[in-house]
């Protein structure tokens, strides 16, 4: 609605820390705003303004949580991004997912998805690969995906040989995993 970038382009994780802590801040004050002014009015707490803005905290909340979680999202800078880019035209490529589970989050830098594979680099060297797979394999079967190999590296060279050779064929996008991919990051 208000996203000036999409998911998946490097831009976002910046774009959308800077938009949801401004819609935050904007509806702590406007809750604050209608309690002051009905105080003001009516000299007491007891009075519908006070109502609407306790109610007003909630979505103010929820957006709060928001800020935090993608604050956590850091940004790849731009020598990595030049890295990444010069395979961009012939794959489609996604910077920085964020999965979250019950167990564990999972944060990838970058990432290709192709008919048959989804290949990604974290920069993360606790990352529990076995744990991730079993993670999205999960919310692939609840989608009807299959056949889909995932294969995250945690060695840049080794990631950039391996979309080097992606690149000597020309790869068209599983949609429904790339649609699925969306979803279920932050």
């Amino acid at each position: 609605m208000f996203n000036k970038y999409s998911k998946g382009m490097y831009e976002y994780a910046r774009y959308n820390i800077i938009r949801t802590g401004v819609f935050a801040a904007s509806m702590y004050a406007v809750s604050a705003a209608l309690y002051i002014t009905g105080y003001i009015t009516t000299k007491s707490n007891k009075n519908l303004l006070t109502i609407v803005a306790v109610l007003g905290i909630l979505p103010a909340s929820k957006m709060l949580i928001s800020f935090i979680m993608n604050a956590r999202v850091k940004s790849v800078d731009l020598k990595q991004k030049e890295e990444f880019d010069q395979f961009g035209n012939k794959l489609t490529s996604l910077y920085h997912l964020y999965f979250t589970s019950y167990d564990k989050n999972y944060y990838l830098v970058h990432s290709i998805v192709t008919e048959d594979s989804f290949i990604a680099y974290t920069n993360d060297t606790n990352f529990d690969e076995k744990k991730f797979e079993e993670h999205l394999e999960k919310h692939m079967k609840i989608d009807g995906i299959s056949n889909v190999l995932i294969k995250v590296f945690k060695n840049k060279d080794n990631y950039i040989n391996r979309l080097s050779q992606l690149t000597k064929e020309e790869h068209k996008p599983n949609d429904k995993f790339l649609d699925l991919i969306l979803n279920i990051t932050l």
